[in-house]
């Protein structure tokens, strides 16, 4: 049976950030959940209920995501990281999972390279962003291309097919387009839409000018790293059209062979959403680990 999920702020005086969580389930051990770039809390909503029966669940809405309003923040991994950890020590977790979706893998993996804090057990990194590499040139291809009036200038169509992609079959389940009609809903308000804009691609920017592949040496806790077989958005096939995913993950294999990899069949980049019984049991797996 599902625990009741309660939804919180915390002030965080040193971020100066007021922080939406979601929380359920209790225990020892507690499990963060980090969702990704344009998401929130209720990206999670699959996983939650499952994983509250064994610990205490903890969603977070990142500055500028969801209920928690950017205020003076400026999105950044590291920035983004030290909002999550300060949340953490606020809240004297212990035993902690850090779970991160696409972006929130790679502020994970940035917070546990860079703090390497005591609190910290292990790491499920689901279709993380962070471990594709990008050179200068891709860089700057991103400096020319990704600016706030390519999103604001999107469709209502092509923004159905952005998020379209991020799901197996290319196509959102009904289950799910209440995410598409939550952007619509912020697309109404045209100055909240602006400064949403402005996250998103300020947050896409950090993600190429923060890499975090080299500093995984730096961690020492176990890592478990989770794709979706048909993921449409990693590797990016724009700049690389002939890296595959078994190419990033065998890289990351013969870099640093501690990581558990696995590749779940018919998923793409929403992978916690397309399989989320499999991702439950792998994060089950990894809490009951010794």
């Amino acid at each position: 049976m599902s625990q009741e999920i309660q939804s919180s702020e915390l002030l965080l005086p040193t971020s100066n950030i007021t922080l939406n969580y979601q929380e359920a389930g209790n225990g020892d051990h507690t499990v963060i959940l980090i969702h990704g770039l344009g998401s929130n809390t209720k990206a999670y909503q699959k996983n939650i209920p499952a994983l509250s029966q064994k610990a205490r669940v903890v969603a977070l809405d990142l500055p500028g995501f969801g209920n928690t309003t950017l205020g003076d923040f400026v999105p950044g991994i590291d920035n983004y990281a030290k909002v999550v950890s300060e949340f953490i020590t606020l809240k004297k977790y212990s035993h902690v999972t850090l779970v991160g979706h696409s972006m929130g893998g790679q502020i994970a993996l940035q917070l546990a390279a860079s703090q390497q804090p005591e609190w910290l057990k292990n790491m499920v990194l689901l279709a993380p962003a962070g471990l594709e590499q990008f050179t200068q040139e891709d860089k700057n291809w991103f400096q020319a291309v990704v600016n706030d009036q390519l999103y604001l200038n999107l469709t209502d169509a092509q923004i159905q097919q952005n998020f379209d992609i991020n799901f197996y079959g290319a196509k959102v389940p009904d289950d799910a387009q209440f995410m598409v009609n939550d952007r619509f809903k912020i697309k109404e308000d045209t100055e909240k839409y602006k400064t949403y804009v402005s996250t998103v691609v300020q947050s896409i920017h950090a993600m190429l000018a923060e890499p975090v592949y080299d500093k995984i040496v730096d961690i020492k806790v176990p890592i478990q790293v989770i794709y979706g077989k048909n993921d449409m958005l990693i590797p990016n096939k724009i700049l690389h059209p002939q890296l595959s995913l078994d190419d990033l993950l065998e890289k990351l294999r013969a870099d640093y062979p501690k990581i558990k990899t696995t590749l779940l069949d018919k998923a793409g980049h929403f992978v916690l959403w397309d399989q989320s019984d499999a991702v439950n049991t792998c994060i089950i797996e990894t809490l009951e680990d010794k």
